[in-house]
Order: structure tokens, then C-alpha cells, then sequence
């Protein structure tokens, strides 16, 4: 049996060419963790203080303090709320509450990730005058500052507490990091994405380099950075290997590498990724998720052109439509002579007989099959 030849309707056509333009609107030539730090703003996190009665002046004071000044212009993707059990909690809180021990001493902070992650159990519960080093902590800050300084990612590698596989792991993933940023190179950034504001500096500013944060469990002071990264994925914190997660942009991590996943092949997959071409622009359809951390992000960033470009007022707008009037010269016909009439009929007469006869000879040949 003959199969007639492949083609395009008109509006299959114009699928096929509208979905070639959704995907050319989506993919841009900026590197993954640059457009991150520029566009991709971290969620908030959600400090739940769980009290009973009014809290005194120096709880309340405890309270505010979660949540840096932000005097320098750092911030924290923190929110805090209070929520007096003597009344019945909102639905928002309930669930939250019930899963508290009913013997919790109060004031009984919850913190919990952003909703957007739908991690909805707190990944850590203290008392409000216990908790300390929520919103920062040294190890973060670090990382902040390596940012700050252009680095385009910070791998931070959660210690097991067992020293020798702890160094195995540190020099597997020391050495691998040196080696790619040798090798790796950075995409080229196109005209058009600067000009569109979805990069805010030139090729020439982009860094292509990697470090490593060591942190250990038992550090007092990375208590709540610590269990915020083992609750990134399910069971981490029941594995007691040194773990590496790579961060970038506003403090995102992409994934856990555990004990023997911390290799060669899956650093270079997880650095390859983030440091190649941004194929789409949605946050919530990239692989990661946000942590807390008190930065001024804005700053590092140096803000998108786009966002600093004044719109034009309305009555620049107005103008700018405002009619305009277009001379034009009349235009005179040509009257086509008898003969050229003739010529043109002539051709279309012989275009009508060859269709004809077309016809004719397909019909024939439907009848002889």
C-alpha cells in the first residue's frame, strides 16, 4: 500500500512553529547559577511561635530577634508568627500544632520550609529562649560572602563525624573541582539576553569557580543549618555518611551527594548543570530547594537593568500614538491594451485545459485499478 507523502495542515504548521518559539522564550544563553542569583528569589521560611497566654516583653524581644535587623541591607527569607494555643489555631496552624509533643515547654518555636517545597513538617522544634542562629550563622555567612565575590557555586559538605571518610570525601571532591574548572567553560551570553535584562553583567564579569564549606554536626552554632539541609530530601538525616550539597544563586541547593555518590561523575554532572546555559526560567520547574540565609542579594546581583529602566509616562505614550498624517502622490492606472488582454486570456485558457485533462487522466486511472 503507497502511504501519501508526510505534510503539514496550516494548523499543525503553526503548533509546530509557536511551540519552537515557547521553547526559544524559555531557554537563554545565561548560566544557571547566574540567572538564579539575579532572577530566583529565595522563598520564605516560616518561624511558628506556639505560645500560651500574652508573651512577655523579653519573649517578645527573643521573638523579634529570629529575624536579623537588616540594617546593612541583609535579609532574611524568614517570616515569624505567633500563635496563642489558649485560642484554637487557624487551620494554617493546627496540623502544625498536633504535631508538636502536648508537653512541649512554652514558647515552642516550629520552623518549617517555604510552601512551595511542600515540605510541611518542621524540620526542627526548640524552645523560644533555646534557639539560637536561625535565620544565620557562620558557615552561611561564608557562603553569602563567596557569592558576593562572583563564585558560581559553594559545595557544602555536611561531615559524617568519622574522620577518615570525611577526608576521602573532602579530596574526592576538592580534587574533582579543580580539575573541572579547568576544563569547564562558561556559555556565551548573547546579545539579545543582555539586552532583554536577564543578565545584568558582561562575559568578562562571569566567574566560573567552585569551594567547598566544611560543617560538622556537632557545631552548636550550624544546629538549625545543619538539620535544614538534612531535611531537604527524605531519610538524609538517618544516614550517618558525609553528605555534599552544591549550592547557588540566593542560597538554593540542587541535591544531596551521599557517601559513595560523592564521585567524580556526579560532581561533574551537578557542575556541568550549573554552569550551563539556564534552559528554563521557572524556578519551581528546576531541580532544588531554597535554604534560609540573611544576605543582601540584591546588592551581589547589581539588580537587572531591567528592573531599574523607567517605563515611559502616558503622556509620552500619547504622543507617541498621536495620528500622523501621510502625503501620498495619486496613483494613475495602466489601461492594458486589446492585445495584452488577449495574452492573458490566452494563458488562462490553457491553465483551465491542463487541469482538465489532469483530471481526466486520474479518473481514467481509478477506474482501471
Amino acid at each position: 500500500m503507497r502511504f501519501p507523502p508526510f505534510s503539514l495542515s496550516p494548523v499543525c504548521s503553526f503548533l509546530v512553529i509557536f511551540g519552537m518559539m515557547a521553547v526559544t522564550v524559555w531557554a537563554c544563553s545565561v548560566p544557571v547559577f547566574r540567572y538564579a542569583l539575579e532572577h530566583w528569589e529565595a522563598d520564605p521560611f516560616q518561624a511558628v511561635v506556639f505560645h500560651q497566654g500574652e508573651l512577655t516583653a523579653e519573649q517578645k524581644v527573643r521573638m523579634e530577634a529570629l529575624v536579623p535587623d537588616g540594617a546593612d541591607g541583609r535579609r532574611a527569607n524568614l517570616n515569624v508568627v505567633a500563635v496563642n494555643v489558649d485560642q484554637e489555631p487557624g487551620a494554617e496552624f493546627k496540623e502544625l500544632w498536633n504535631q508538636l509533643p502536648k508537653d512541649a515547654p512554652m514558647p515552642q518555636v516550629a520552623l518549617r520550609f517555604p510552601c512551595s517545597t511542600g515540605l510541611t513538617e518542621p524540620f526542627l522544634t526548640a524552645r523560644l529562649d533555646e534557639l539560637a542562629h536561625v535565620a544565620d550563622s557562620p558557615a552561611r555567612q561564608e557562603v553569602a560572602e563567596r557569592f558576593a565575590q562572583g563564585q558560581s557555586a559553594v559545595w557544602v559538605m555536611v561531615e559524617s563525624g568519622d574522620e577518615a571518610a570525611d577526608e576521602a570525601a573532602a579530596k574526592v571532591l576538592e580534587e574533582r573541582l579543580e580539575y573541572l574548572t579547568g576544563v569547564l567553560t562558561l556559555p556565551e551570553l548573547e546579545a539579545q539576553d543582555i539586552a532583554n535584562g536577564l543578565v545584568s553583567v558582561g562575559q568578562d564579569d562571569l566567574r566560573l569557580e567552585f569551594s567547598v564549606v566544611r560543617v560538622s554536626r556537632e557545631d552548636v552554632k550550624e544546629k538549625v543549618f545543619v538539620q535544614m539541609l538534612l531535611a531537604t530530601e527524605p531519610g538524609l538525616d538517618e544516614v550517618d555518611e558525609p553528605m555534599v550539597f552544591p549550592i547557588f544563586g540566593r542560597g538554593r541547593a540542587l541535591y544531596a551527594l551521599v557517601g559513595q555518590g560523592i564521585r567524580a561523575e556526579t560532581i561533574e554532572q551537578a557542575a556541568t548543570f550549573l554552569i550551563g546555559k539556564c534552559s528554563c526560567q521557572v524556578k519551581d520547574q528546576n531541580p532544588g530547594t531554597d535554604l534560609l540565609l540573611t544576605a543582601n542579594w540584591t546588592a551581589m546581583a547589581k539588580a537587572s537593568p531591567l528592573l531599574e529602566r523607567e517605563l515611559p509616562s502616558l503622556a509620552h505614550l500619547a504622543e507617541e500614538a498621536a495620528p500622523v498624517t501621510v502625503m501620498t502622490e495619486p496613483v494613475v492606472e495602466e489601461v492594458a491594451s486589446p492585445g495584452k488582454n488577449a495574452l492573458i486570456s490566452g494563458v488562462i485558457s490553457l491553465g483551465v485545459l491542463l487541469v482538465t485533462i489532469l483530471v481526466a487522466m486520474k479518473l481514467l486511472g481509478k477506474r482501471r485499478e
